[in-house]
């Protein structure tokens, strides 16, 4: 069987999914740049609303192909080997984990530099770097101590031990735990239920809440504004207003392809 990524649509939501199953879907080969490539083309898409990844009903990732780490060493360090695995953060499209089953090292890595993330009672998370001699890359040392407390994110790290879907929830890094059967559909409720309101707004969203969490309180108190006038020249919030006093459910339009490069261009400190 061939490892890839798949890709499938519900509706606004596109469903990527981890295929090596016969290697605990660990990412060989051309998985990690296919993964960065099929993320850019929703990212771009303006029908795509929110973006789910999931491993399926066993195991999400246990990371890179090790064999393959053996052989060049340094792709394990390597931050456009890694491109793939910090993407999501950095898109203006929300990204949703559905994790059953193992989400080690590189499948860590995923799993955090994601929105959100909904588990299975059978998920466990792990940042083997310290076990197996390697400095935790791809926003374990900063991305983290955004989603839990550093006695938390500490603990995750150098003990280099899996975390239960319960322990993960109890410290915040995880949203939701569900019946493994039903995480993947879970997690597409989300992703429809944020599909449902303005896909402009939830782009300034998460522009606002990146730049906040790189930049500080007062960067992320400057750019409400400015993100608020670019959307304002969009009809959302006429439909959203009109929807309301119509008792209605608002229909948004999809999002402009040039809005991303406004909000960012907004969002650069001067």
């Amino acid at each position: 069987m061939t490892a890839t990524i798949d890709r499938t649509d519900r509706g606004p939501v596109r469903i990527l999914t981890i295929n090596n199953p016969e290697k605990r879907n660990a990412f060989s080969a051309g998985m990690a740049p296919a993964l960065r490539t099929l993320l850019l083309e929703a990212d771009r898409d303006p029908a795509v609303r929110a973006i789910v990844i999931t491993g399926g009903a066993s195991v999400f990732s246990s990371g890179h192909d090790l064999q393959e780490v053996l052989e060049n060493p340094e792709t394990a360090g390597d931050p456009e080997a890694n491109a793939a695995f910090t993407l999501p953060a950095e898109l203006g499209t929300p990204v949703i984990a559905a994790v059953n089953g193992a989400a080690y090292a590189a499948g860590f890595i995923l799993a955090l530099n994601c929105d959100l993330r909904i588990a299975g009672s059978n998920a466990r998370f792990c940042a083997v770097g310290a076990r197996i001699g390697l400095v935790p890359v791809g926003g374990q040392l900063s991305r983290l101590l955004n989603v839990v407390s550093y006695p938390a994110a500490f603990t995750m790290l150098s003990t280099a031990s899996p975390v239960t879907a319960k322990a993960a929830r109890d410290c915040g890094f995880v949203n939701e735990i569900c019946d493994p059967a039903d995480t993947l559909e879970r997690a597409i409720g989300l992703a429809e239920e944020i599909s449902e309101v303005s896909p402009a707004v939830v782009r300034a969203i998460k522009t606002g809440l990146r730049t906040t969490l790189t930049h500080g309180m007062a960067a992320g108190n400057a750019l409400e504004p400015a993100l608020a006038a670019v959307v304002r020249e969009l009809p959302d919030g006429d439909e959203g207003v009109r929807s309301f006093l119509e008792k209605r459910p608002p229909q948004y339009p999809d999002a402009p392809l040039d809005l991303q490069d406004k909000l960012d261009k907004a969002g650069t400190p001067r």
